[in-house]
Formats: C-alpha cells, sequence, structure tokens
C-alpha cells in the first residue's frame, strides 16, 4: 500500500525501520501499478519489512532501492530521478540528500503512473453480455 514519501530529509534526521519499509513498500506498489500499463520488467526482490529484531541496514539493500528505481524507469518510462549511487559495506550510509532524491523519485513515479491509470478510458457496458443469455 502506498504511503506519503518524506521528501523533507534534514543532515539532522535519522534513517528508521519505519523509512526502511516505507521506501521498500513504496517501490513495490510502484512497480504493481506499473504492471497495468506496461509490460512485466526486472525487479529486484527486497525481502520482508523489517522489524526492531533486525539487526540494521546494509549497503546492498540500499543498493536495490537504487536498481529498482532504475528498473522502473526502464521497464515504464525514463523520469529524471537523479544519479544512481552504490554503496559499500563499512563505507558511509546513505546521506539525507539521497533519501530525498529517492523519495522523490518515487512521488514523481507514483504521481505519473497514477495519472495514467486514471486516465484510461473505460466502456461503461460489457462486451458480449452473458453467453447464456443467448440460448
Amino acid at each position: 500500500m502506498w504511503q506519503q514519501p518524506k521528501t523533507n530529509w534534514q543532515a539532522s534526521d535519522f534513517f528508521n525501520i519505519q523509512d526502511y519499509n516505507r521506501i521498500k513498500g513504496n517501490l513495490n506498489e510502484i512497480r504493481a501499478m506499473a504492471l497495468k500499463l506496461w509490460p512485466d520488467f526486472e525487479f529486484e526482490d527486497m525481502g520482508q519489512d523489517k522489524t526492531y529484531q533486525d539487526y540494521g541496514f546494509y549497503a546492498d539493500e540500499i543498493n536495490r532501492f537504487e536498481d529498482n528505481l532504475e528498473h522502473i524507469c526502464t521497464g515504464t518510462y525514463p523520469f529524471e530521478i537523479g544519479v544512481k549511487q552504490t554503496y559499500s559495506e563499512n563505507q558511509p550510509f546513505i546521506g539525507w540528500e539521497e533519501l530525498n532524491r529517492i523519495e522523490s523519485a518515487c512521488l514523481k513515479i507514483y504521481l505519473n503512473i497514477r495519472s495514467g491509470i486514471d486516465s484510461r478510458p473505460t466502456l461503461e457496458m460489457t462486451l458480449g453480455g452473458d453467453v447464456n443469455t443467448w440460448l
């Protein structure tokens, strides 16, 4: 389910489990929505939601966020989402600027795909009807 992204990250903010789960969930939701308009495309599994029992966040998990944003843009429309970053173990963790970029990109893509879904023409009737009504 889509959750409003946080697009006002500040240097003093801390990245927590709710933030991780929100970004992961929003990427999954964007993909599900995109599949209503485009054929299937590459997308990496991001696993289960994190809980307070989980040890922490890992570089490969954040890299999957980056990869999946890129996969969505490749599979749908080449949205301008900024420069993809790659994180490594024992290196600086994702910063607030990058969190703003990722969450703003999710919001931009979501709104565009949602607009495409909402503006699709639909018929007010069912074509063909029930086959048994003609017998």
